[in-house]
């Protein structure tokens, strides 16, 4: 979908540059103004043709902007990393609970009391049995069973996800 923005905006420039071309051919700007002041018919097309080409430019680039940024990009971890459903479901959870205590980049989160988890890099299963165990190598900080169920598992998929990918 990128390509033909590009391909508008090659030629626009295109045009820009022959109408620069045209204002050094006439004279400068006095010379072409002098042109175009005549009160011909063909005076008044170029007027006409310059106003809409200005309008138009004036509304492609924005639609052009719209376009090349239209996909939505909730469903990007860091460094590109595709989330799936469930993982976007697990990163929301993991900022509402887990931020406040970890180290995550994937969320955003910068806590200082749990590990960094952008260092430890756990894989699902130890993410999985912190949550539904607590953990904090037996000192119990972590309570046990913050998430349970599809909530936990989707909170330990994007975790393994996203972990050590920043």
């Amino acid at each position: 979908m990128l390509r033909p923005v590009l391909w508008f905006f090659l030629a626009l420039w295109v045009i820009v540059g022959g109408g620069v071309l045209v204002l050094a051919l006439t004279g400068g700007p006095g010379g072409l103004r002098a042109h175009l002041h005549k009160e011909s018919p063909v005076a008044r097309r170029v007027r006409s043709f310059v106003f809409v080409l200005i309008a138009a430019g004036g509304l492609a680039v924005p639609i052009a902007v719209a376009v090349a940024n239209g996909e939505h990009h909730a469903g990007v971890g860091p460094g590109g990393v595709r989330l799936t459903k469930n993982e976007q479901i697990g990163r929301e959870l993991f900022a509402r609970t887990c931020a406040g205590c970890h180290t995550l980049a994937g969320a955003a989160a910068v806590g200082h009391v749990g590990p960094n988890l952008d260092v430890l890099v756990p894989n699902e299963a130890i993410v999985l049995y912190a949550i539904q165990h607590g953990y904090a190598r037996g000192n119990g900080q972590m309570p046990a069973n913050i998430y349970t169920g599809r909530d936990a598992r989707d909170v330990a998929q994007f975790v393994a996800a996203v972990a050590g990918r920043s």
